[in-house]
């Protein structure tokens, strides 16, 4: 007789392997909080959330990359979804690094 699955909530499940899915997630989040308070308090707060995107984004845009170059079956859902998160990522990418770059000048 097979065990049984030990079932696990949503939070059990997200942060069962721990990795650099979860520190996009965490920074994309601080940065968005970064960017709110940024509104209220100062361009510098401001300068600082763009900021913590584009390092966000970027290692997003890396994940992305590092599935499409692995050996993976081009059919698969992973390997569309990836290519999904590069392009939305890659615009994110851009508009923060326009936003960045206005905020210093």
């Amino acid at each position: 007789m097979a065990a049984k699955a030990k079932k696990q909530n949503f939070i059990q499940a997200y942060f069962s392997d721990f990795g650099l899915r979860q520190i996009c997630d965490f920074l994309m989040l601080g940065g968005a909080i970064v960017l709110i308070v940024g509104i209220f308090v100062s361009e510098i707060v401001i300068t600082v959330g763009l900021a913590i995107y584009l390092v966000a984004t970027g290692l997003a845009i890396f994940r992305s990359v590092r599935v499409l170059c692995s050996k993976i079956n081009h059919r698969s859902p992973e390997y569309k979804n990836a290519i999904i998160n590069t392009v939305i990522m890659g615009v994110i990418f851009a508009v923060a690094l326009f936003g960045f770059i206005y905020a210093l000048v």
